[in-house]
C-alpha cells in the first residue's frame, strides 16, 4: 500500500471503490440499490445487547480468573499507567506500559517495564525507555513515548515503543504528511509529528541492552538528551530489520503507528479508524477490528478484511459489535476459536470502560458468546488528564492451559488476569 494522505472516503465512493477492486467477493459483505449503507458487514454480534440497569450489564462472571497487580500507581513513580503490552519467553512473562507524572500522553511520558516467572508475582517496575525530553503537563509541548509491542528476534527479547512530538494546544497540526528537507516523509497525526519506533533487549532478569532506532532517519534528540543509532547502524541493522519484519506482520501489528498511514484502513461511512486488533479466520481470512476515533464516535467497531496476508484489505463497515469506545484485541485460541476482548457496554456508559469483556467466535464471522472477565472498577485516587475510569487497553497472550490478560485500571494501575481456557464458552449465554 502507497503512503498516502488519508482521504475520509464517501459512501458513494467507497462502493465504487469496492466494486472496482473485486472486494465484493469476500463473505458477508453484500450492496444493493442504496449504495454503500447496504453493505453488510463481515462480523457480528450475536449475543445480547448490555443491558442498563442489570449488574454488569447482564453479563454472566467468568468462573476460575485469578488477577494480579503489576504496578500501583504513586506520585513518585507516575499516577498515569496505559497501553499495557504483555509477551511471554522461556519461562518468562514481560510487561510494559506508557508512565507519565500527570495524565495521558504528556511530553516526557516514558515507558515501564516489569518480568515475573509465573504471572502472579512481578518483579518491581522499571524503566525500560526513559523519557526523551521533560516531563511537563500533558497540555504542553514535548516528546512522548507510548508501549507497543514485544518482539522475539534471534532467541532475545526486545521492548518496543512509539515516539512522537505533541507540539502542544497552541500549534495544532492537521493529519496528513510532512515531507523534511531531507525528503523524508513523516507522519502528522492528531496534533502530533509521528518519528517511529525504537527498541532494545530485555532478559528474563529486567537487564537492558542498549536503545536503537526501528527507522533510518530519527529526529534530533531534545536538548540534554541522547541519540541513539539508527537503523542503518551496522551493530543494529540486522535486528532493526528483523523486528520490523515482524510488526508488518499484520498479526503482530501494533495498535498505534505514528509514523506511516500505511496501517490505517478507510472507513465506508467516513469515520477515522485507529486502534486496530487483527485475527485469522478459520478460513484463512484476517479480520481487522477498529474504533472509529475522530469527532464522531459511532460506539460500534469496525471491520475490515484481507484475503492476501494483509496486503490490501477492505474499507471498513461498521459492525453492531458495541464499543464503549476503547481499544480491543482479538486472537485465536488453541481450539480456534476468535477471542474478542475489549468494553462492550452500552453507549450511555461512554466514558467508563467497565466492565473487561471476552467474547468468543467458532468461525471468526459471529462472536455468539461473552462474559466479564473483570468488574467493578475501584476510584480514581489521582485525577488527571483523559484518565478513563475501568479496566481498558487490553493485550493477551496464551501460556499453557490459560489466557493471559493485562489492562490498566482508571488508566492508573496495571494489572493482569489469568483465565483458565477451560472456562472459556462454560457459562450458559443469558
Amino acid at each position: 500500500m502507497e503512503r498516502r494522505n488519508f482521504v475520509a472516503f464517501r459512501a458513494s465512493a467507497c462502493l465504487a471503490f469496492l466494486l472496482s477492486c473485486g472486494f465484493c467477493g469476500f463473505s458477508g459483505l453484500g450492496y444493493g440499490a442504496a449504495g454503500a449503507e447496504a453493505i453488510k458487514s463481515p462480523v457480528h454480534w450475536g449475543v445480547p445487547w448490555p443491558e442498563e440497569g442489570k449488574a454488569v450489564y447482564g453479563y454472566p462472571i467468568l468462573p476460575g480468573v485469578e488477577s494480579f497487580q503489576i504496578y500501583h500507581a504513586t506520585p513518585l513513580t507516575g499516577v498515569y499507567s496505559h497501553h499495557s503490552q504483555i509477551a511471554h519467553f522461556k519461562g518468562t512473562f514481560f510487561a510494559s506500559w506508557s508512565n507519565q507524572e500527570w495524565g495521558e500522553d504528556g511530553p516526557g511520558q516514558r515507558v515501564l517495564c516489569s518480568v515475573s516467572e509465573n504471572g502472579r508475582k512481578w518483579q518491581k517496575p522499571f524503566v525500560c525507555f526513559p523519557s526523551l525530553g521533560g516531563m511537563r503537563k500533558p497540555e504542553r509541548s514535548g516528546r512522548v513515548l507510548t508501549a507497543e509491542a514485544w518482539v522475539v528476534v534471534g532467541g532475545t527479547m526486545y521492548a518496543v515503543a512509539g515516539v512522537n512530538d505533541k507540539p502542544g494546544p497552541s500549534n495544532r497540526i492537521a493529519a496528513g504528511y510532512e515531507t523534511t528537507e531531507s525528503g523524508q516523509k513523516r507522519m502528522l497525526y492528531s496534533g502530533r509529528v509521528g518519528w517511529g519506533r525504537i527498541a532494545r533487549s530485555v532478559t528474563p532478569d529486567g537487564a537492558l541492552g542498549p536503545i536503537f532506532w526501528l527507522v533510518d532517519a530519527p529526529p534530533a534528540p531534545m536538548a540534554g538528551f541522547p541519540q541513539f543509532p539508527d537503523a542503518h547502524d551496522p551493530q543494529f541493522r540486522e535486528v532493526a530489520q528483523a523486528i520490523n519484519r515482524i510488526l508488518r506482520n499484520p498479526l503482530h501489528m501494533p495498535a498505534w503507528d505514528f509514523l506511516n498511514y500505511t496501517t490505517r484502513v478507510p472507513s465506508v461511512d467516513g469515520h477515522e479508524m485507529c486502534e486496530p486488533s487483527v485475527y485469522r479466520r478459520s478460513d484463512g481470512v484476517l479480520v481487522r477490528l477498529s474504533r472509529d476515533c475522530g469527532p464522531q464516535k459511532s460506539h460500534r467497531l469496525y471491520a475490515s478484511l484481507s484475503k492476501d496476508g494483509g496486503k490490501t484489505w477492505t474499507p471498513a463497515v461498521r459492525t453492531n459489535i458495541p464499543d464503549s469506545p476503547s481499544k480491543a484485541v482479538s486472537g485465536t485460541l488453541p481450539d480456534g476459536k476468535n477471542y474478542l476482548i475489549g468494553n462492550q457496554v452500552p453507549e450511555s456508559a461512554h466514558g467508563v470502560r467497565d466492565p473487561l469483556v471476552i467474547s468468543l467466535s467458532p468461525d471468526g464471522k459471529t462472536f455468539d458468546w461473552s462474559a466479564a472477565i473483570v468488574h467493578g472498577h475501584p476510584p480514581v485516587r489521582y485525577p488527571g488528564h483523559a484518565k478513563d475510569l475501568g479496566f481498558q487497553y487490553p493485550s493477551a497472550i496464551v501460556v499453557g492451559k490459560a489466557l493471559w490478560v493485562i489492562y490498566s485500571i482508571d488508566k492508573e494501575d496495571v494489572a493482569v488476569s489469568r483465565i483458565p481456557l477451560a472456562e472459556l464458552g462454560s457459562q450458559k449465554i443469558r
